[in-house]
């Protein structure tokens, strides 16, 4: 099941077992909340902290004699291990001795970042409990996702704010989260969310940023490439962040020069991609500077480098200044 499917279930009792798949935390984190609330619901004894764990410090022996022991501070014991595929074999066997009989009154959650765990972990914890896959969520699926979590908070945002706030942060869940939290706090008691709250409220100094970054590098202007740059370094970001971005940059310029060469108008595009019209305009412009030609090595260079950085011990930092250098030349 997906995690929406997952957080649905929960209106039924909990099982005592689930394994989270997937390389989306903050999707997994949400998860894990509702299930620590549909716990306590379930067993009228209030809230339930929960205890999480990571496989690389803690033996899957302790993990059990925890789940096997009753809570002294609540109804049921619920226990998250982040990790597992880490556990070797003989540790992997403890933990499948005790999912062929769980402990009715506890809860265990295994996690794997992989798309695929161990056959016998996915087996038995079909068996007693459930598979939830936790998938990134595509660019487009993301302002629909903002809506949803405003309107968890109380409040209402339109799929165009939505993707105000998108071009402004980013698409990483955690950011938006908590924009979103700022956002509530900001208008208070009023109902809805709107852009000129985001424009107020949402510092734009990143994207603006990275919008400059891509300005230089189609201008081959060196020099103030690499001091934008060094600009998102020190402030914090980090580079698989900013390669991201840059990313997105890239594919959002290429989808609206392509569109614009089709014919569609900026109001289509603004329609299609879920962003205020203002935003595509201003990426129009910037289409103009660029043919498919060198969007196409932009966007090569970019899934080149951050394949380097994810399968090599290359210094990030020092990748991505290459990075700019090469599209600079």
């Amino acid at each position: 099941m997906d995690s929406r499917t997952f957080i649905a279930s929960l209106r039924e009792r909990p099982r005592p077992v689930y394994l989270f798949k997937g390389e989306e935390p903050f999707l997994m984190d949400q998860a894990w909340q509702a299930l620590l609330s549909a716990l306590g619901r379930s067993s009228k004894g209030g809230s339930i902290r929960g205890e999480r764990f990571s496989a690389r410090e803690v033996a899957a022996a302790e993990v059990v004699a925890r789940l096997r022991t009753l809570s002294l501070f609540a109804p049921i014991r619920a226990v998250l291990v982040r990790d597992v595929d880490a556990w070797p074999g003989e540790q992997r066997e403890i933990l499948h001795d005790y999912l062929r009989k769980p402990n009715p009154r506890s809860c265990f959650v295994a996690c794997v970042a992989s798309k695929k765990a161990w056959k016998e972990l996915e087996r038995l914890a079909g068996e007693h409990g459930a598979v939830v896959e936790f998938r990134g969520l595509h660019e487009r699926q993301i302002p629909g996702w903002i809506r949803d979590r405003a309107a968890a908070q109380g409040k209402r945002i339109s799929l165009q704010t939505a993707g105000l706030l998108m071009a402004k942060v980013g698409a990483d869940l955690q950011n938006l989260e908590k924009e979103l939290e700022k956002l509530g706090l900001y208008v208070d008691d009023r109902p809805e969310i709107l852009d000129e709250d985001v424009e107020a409220v949402v510092a734009h100094q990143h994207t603006d940023n990275i919008f400059k970054l891509m300005e230089y590098v189609g201008e081959k202007r060196a020099a103030e490439a690499f001091l934008c740059l060094r600009g998102l370094l020190l402030s914090g970001d980090a580079p698989l962040s900013i390669l991201a971005l840059l990313a997105r940059q890239v594919r959002l310029v290429w989808q609206i020069k392509d569109g614009l060469e089709r014919g569609q108008s900026a109001a289509q595009l603004a329609k299609t991609l879920r962003l205020p019209p203002f935003v595509v305009e201003r990426h129009a412009r910037q289409a103009r500077r660029f043919s498919h030609d060198a969007l196409s090595t932009l966007h090569g260079a970019i899934l080149q480098t951050d394949l380097r950085l994810k399968t090599t011990g290359l210094d990030p930092e020092k990748a991505l200044e290459s990075l700019i250098y090469r599209l600079c030349r």
